[in-house]
């Protein structure tokens, strides 16, 4: 689901897009095309930083709120401003906002979008398969996972100049719609994985289907199997001990 988020649409065919929120020239395309590289770029560190202490599913269910609200925000701006005009190539989807102050809030909501994905699905897109399934399973599922997102990454960067042209800004709510879905799975579904060991995440996936019931078992489970309180003592041997050792 990561590649259906629409982030490859927004940093493929930006320029596409920049150009038909008004902007004219190549050299300011180029700007804010660039703008919205360190936007991603710098909207990955915090996710670096502090993803252990956030947890997997907040992030991921924050981002997923930012990124509804942005296409939302983003379509409406095209539906109530727009008007659609052709244009050769695959830069067919042209929307003249009108008022400049329209196509930059526009380009900020394209950004919200990008930023909001760096610091949720886009390492969490990768870390949470890493670190779910077993030992020897692990190489294979991986495999799969990894694959098949590079298959969804093919379909839609084949598919979005056509849904740009066909579909407009219907495109972007179609975005905010899969993602209001995934929205749904995650919290249903995704419990929280950080901080557990293998067998705990065996434990987290065998109590129950849903999220908010796995994650205590998981939890009551580690402390259970490995009590954080818990603490070891040593005794140095008895000199009585030491003589018959001696003896013997």
């Amino acid at each position: 689901m990561q590649q259906f988020t629409g982030i490859n649409t927004l940093m493929l065919y930006s320029p596409a897009i920049f150009r038909s929120l008004g902007l004219g020239s190549v050299q300011s395309i180029a700007m804010f095309q660039a703008i919205n590289g360190l936007v991603n770029v710098s909207s990955t560190v915090p996710a670096i930083l502090w993803i252990d202490r956030w947890g997997r599913r907040p992030t991921l269910l924050v981002g997923t709120v930012l990124i509804i609200v942005s296409y939302l925000v983003l379509s409406l701006l095209i539906r109530s401003y727009g008007a659609l005009t052709n244009l050769a190539g695959h830069e067919s989807a042209v929307i003249n906002l009108g008022p400049r102050g329209l196509g930059i809030a526009a380009i900020c909501m394209v950004y919200l979008v990008v930023a909001s994905f760096a610091f949720s699905w886009g390492p969490c897109g990768w870390l949470i398969p890493s670190e779910i399934f077993p030992t020897h399973l692990r190489a294979k599922a991986n495999s799969v996972t990894t694959g098949t997102n590079w298959i969804s990454n093919f379909v839609v960067t084949l598919t979005s100049p056509l849904l740009l042209q066909v579909a407009g800004w219907r495109l972007f709510l179609a975005f905010s719609v899969v993602m209001a879905v995934n929205l749904v799975l995650i919290y249903l579904f995704l419990p929280e994985t950080k901080n557990l060991t293998l067998e705990e995440m065996d434990t987290l996936f065998a109590s129950s289907v849903w999220a908010f019931r796995s994650a205590p078992a998981a939890r009551k489970a580690g402390a259970h199997c490995c009590p954080s309180n818990a603490t070891t003592t040593t005794t140095a041997p008895s000199l009585e001990s030491y003589e018959l050792s001696t003896v013997t």
